[in-house]
């Protein structure tokens, strides 16, 4: 389901924090990510949101499989029916839900997303709450080979909000050492991921609501992150596997529908 009308996006925003709150009284680990964490993590400029007519689409969580029992029982008990040919499918990592009333549906990636590249959860979610963390997030994005417009619109939001940092620093900063360490020894990712930050600042003019000033401030942290990760020292493994380059699929493949988050 896809809705762009606000108060819609409130009701969508309002059932994913529920959903977390009630999960975690229950002891379970549930964080939000997709569409709906980026305005949660980007209050500065959620406007811009609605100025680029970025609609939001479900409701999707990470988790982690070694819940998975009770996150299917809790979510039946919140009124929500479960795909278990999903489940089943999946070995357990991913669940689909929907809501019979509301028809609201809800994804839940259990221990990592793994569309084109993995994204880990496990040890990772509670960093921040009540969503992934903000590098995390910008992984989720950057790690799709066919990147679309929505993608775009939703990475300009996070490097204007979010400056760059250690996890040292806040778990509000995007964490320069955590994607360097994984960029550094994994040529596909490494490959996806640069590939796709370089295109971000070409669609900055779509949007006139972004000023110049916020311009230079995306340019700059983009610019700063891929110095960063082309400086950093690569493991072998890595050295080996770019000799190959793009003649060799770096990536899993997966179709539109399966990814949309």
């Amino acid at each position: 389901m896809t809705v762009g009308n606000t108060n819609l996006h409130l009701e969508f925003i309002a059932e994913a924090l529920r959903l977390v709150r009630e999960a975690e009284a229950k002891g379970i680990l549930l964080r939000i990510l997709g569409s709906v964490a980026y305005r949660l993590q980007c209050p500065r400029n959620v406007h811009l949101f609605d100025d680029m007519a970025r609609a939001l689409t479900d409701v999707d969580f990470g988790a982690e499989k070694r819940q998975n029992r009770q996150i299917h029982d809790f979510m039946v008990a919140q009124g929500y029916e479960p795909d278990e040919g999903v489940l089943v499918v999946s070995e357990g990592s991913r669940h689909v839900y929907v809501h019979p009333q509301t028809n609201l549906n809800v994804d839940v990636f259990a221990d990592e997303l793994y569309f084109c590249h993995r994204i880990p959860f496990k040890g990772r979610l509670s960093i921040d709450s009540p969503t992934i963390c903000t590098t995390d997030l910008l992984l989720e994005k950057m790690q799709i080979v066919e990147i679309n417009l929505k993608d775009f619109k939703d990475t300009l939001v996070l490097m204007l909000e979010h400056p760059l940092g250690t996890a040292r620093d806040s778990n509000k900063h995007i964490d320069m050492d955590y994607i360097i360490a994984m960029m550094a020894k994994d040529w596909g990712f490494y490959h996806t991921f640069t590939t796709n930050l370089r295109r971000v600042p070409d669609h900055i003019k779509e949007f006139p609501a972004i000023t110049e000033s916020e311009t230079g401030t995306i340019r700059q942290r983009i610019g700063d992150l891929l110095q960063r990760i082309e400086a950093a020292p690569k493991s072998l493994g890595w050295k080996l596997r770019s000799k190959i380059g793009t003649r060799k699929l770096w990536y899993q493949e997966v179709s539109e529908k399966t990814r949309q988050i």
